[in-house]
C-alpha cells in the first residue's frame, strides 16, 4: 500500500510538469509524434525488464528503474528548457515509469493474494494509490507558480528513495505468508519478450485481456488530444496550466480514492465482476455522445476526467483480477508485455488515428475523434461478453491448486 501511494504521489507531480512544459515547448501538434516514438522506446524497456529480471530479481531491478527515474528528474529540474529535446524525453519517460513500477508491484500481488481476499484487497491497494495522487497533485496545484514548473521535479526525489525501501520490506513479509506463489522460478528463457508474445499468442484470454487494455488507453488517448487541444486555448501561460492540471487531477484523484476504496468494492458485490466490467464502456460511451451534442471545453473535461478516475479506479481493478487465475509466468512476461509494452504503445495506434483523421478537412477533428471513440466503445463491449467464457475456466482451474484460505 505505501509502495502505490509513493509511485502515485511521484507521477502526480511529474505529470503536470511534464505535460505542461511539452505544451509550451512543442504546443498540442506534437502529441501525435511523441506517442508514435513511445513504440519503440516501450519496445526497448519491456525487452530489458523481461530480459534482466530473472537475472537481477525483482528487488535489483526495481533498483535499476528508480536509479534511472532519480537521475531523470534531477536532471529535468536544472536543465528541462535548456535542451529543447528534454521536454519531449521527459513526456515519453513519464508514462512509460509508472506502468513499469506498478507492473513490478502487482505481479508480486497476484502472485502472493488469492482471488477470494483480492475482491476486497484490490480495492484497498488501489485506494491508496489514490490518495498518494491526491497529496501528490497538491504540489503543482499549489506551488507551481511560486517554485516554477521545472523545480518541482526535485520535490520527487525522496519519493523514489521511500519506494525502494517499502518494496524491499514488502517483499521480507511476503516470505511469511504460506501459501504464496513461488516468484524465484522464472527462467531467462521464458522471460524474454518473444515469450511473453508467445503467451499472449496461444492463450485467447490473455488475447481478450489485452483488447480491453488497448480499447481503454486508445480511447483514453484520443479524448486526452481532445483535452489538451481545448486546454492549449484555454489556458496561455504555462505555470497557470500546471496549477490547472494540478487541482483538475486533485479533483480526479479524490474521486478516485472514493471509487477505489468504496465505489469498487460496492460495486462488485453489487453486480459482479461481469456487469462491472461492462459498466465501464457502457458509461463512457454515454460521456463521448456527450460532448457530440454539447462540444464545449466543461464537457470534455468531465468526460475526460471520467476516464481518468475509471481507469486508476475501477478499470483498474477489475482488470487486475482478471490476472488472478493465470500461472506465474503469464503474471509476470505476459503481463508486463500488456501492461507496460501494450499500455503504452496504444498512444502510437491512437497517433495514426488521429493523423488519419487530419486528412478529413470539412469535418471537425475533435468530432471525428469522438465518434471513433464510441466504436471502440461499442466493440468493447462485445469483447467482455466473450471474454468471461475464458475467464470462467480459468478460475475454475485456479480453484483446484490455490486454497480459498489459510488453515486454522
Amino acid at each position: 500500500m505505501l509502495c502505490s501511494f509513493l509511485i502515485t504521489g511521484e507521477a502526480s507531480i511529474t505529470r503536470a510538469t511534464a505535460n505542461s512544459v511539452f505544451l509550451s515547448t512543442y504546443t498540442v501538434k506534437l502529441f501525435p509524434l511523441v506517442w508514435l516514438t513511445s513504440v519503440p522506446l516501450n519496445f526497448l524497456i519491456v525487452s530489458f525488464y523481461n530480459l534482466f529480471l530473472p537475472k537481477l530479481g525483482c528487488i535489483r531491478m526495481l533498483v535499476l528503474s528508480i536509479c534511472l527515474a532519480f537521475c531523470i528528474n534531477l536532471f529535468s529540474a536544472f536543465y528541462l528548457t535548456s535542451f529543447s529535446f528534454l521536454p519531449f524525453l521527459l513526456y515519453l519517460w513519464k508514462d512509460i515509469f509508472i506502468i513499469l513500477m506498478f507492473q513490478q508491484l502487482w505481479s508480486v500481488i497476484h502472485a502472493t493474494i488469492n482471488i477470494d481476499r483480492a475482491k476486497y484487497l484490490y480495492g484497498i491497494f488501489f485506494g491508496m494509490g489514490g490518495l498518494g495522487s491526491v497529496v501528490g497533485s497538491l504540489v503543482p496545484g499549489f506551488l507551481a507558480v511560486r517554485l516554477g514548473s521545472e523545480k518541482l521535479l526535485l520535490i520527487t526525489l525522496p519519493f523514489y528513495l521511500l519506494i525502494c525501501l517499502c518494496y524491499c520490506l514488502a517483499l521480507q513479509k511476503r516470505e511469511q505468508i504460506a501459501f504464496r506463489q513461488d516468484i524465484s522460478s522464472l527462467s531467462s528463457d521464458s522471460t524474454d519478450i518473444l515469450g511473453g508474445i508467445k503467451l499472449i499468442h496461444h492463450s485467447t484470454f490473455l488475447k481478450f485481456i489485452l483488447f480491453i487494455v488497448v480499447a481503454m488507453q486508445l480511447t483514453s488517448t484520443l479524448m486526452d488530444f481532445q483535452f489538451c487541444t481545448l486546454l492549449e486555448k484555454e489556458f496561455a501561460v504555462q505555470d497557470l496550466r500546471t496549477q490547472f492540471l494540478g487541482r483538475f487531477f486533485g479533483i480526479v484523484n479524490m474521486i478516485n480514492v472514493f471509487l477505489q476504496f468504496i465505489g469498487s468494492f460496492v460495486l462488485l458485490r453489487l453486480i459482479g465482476l461481469r456487469a462491472t466490467h461492462l459498466f465501464v464502456p457502457i458509461l463512457l460511451g454515454l460521456n463521448t455522445l456527450g460532448f457530440l451534442i454539447w462540444p464545449t471545453f466543461r464537457m470534455m473535461g468531465y468526460a475526460f476526467g471520467t476516464i481518468k478516475c475509471l481507469d486508476y479506479s475501477i478499470f483498474g481493478i477489475i482488470k487486475e483480477m482478471l490476472y488472478i487465475p493465470l500461472k506465474v509466468e503469464e503474471k509476470f512476461k505476459a503481463k508486463a508485455i500488456i501492461d507496460v509494452f501494450a499500455y503504452r504503445t496504444s498512444k502510437a495506434f491512437a497517433s495514426i488515428v488521429i493523423l488519419l483523421l487530419q486528412m478529413i478537412p470539412w469535418i471537425p477533428l475533435t468530432m471525428l475523434i469522438s465518434w471513433g471513440v464510441v466504436s471502440i466503445f461499442v466493440l468493447w463491449v462485445f469483447s467482455i461478453l466473450l471474454l468471461f467464457k475464458f475467464y470462467e475456466r480459468e478460475v475454475e482451474r485456479q480453484h483446484l491448486n490455490w486454497p480459498q484460505s489459510l488453515p486454522v
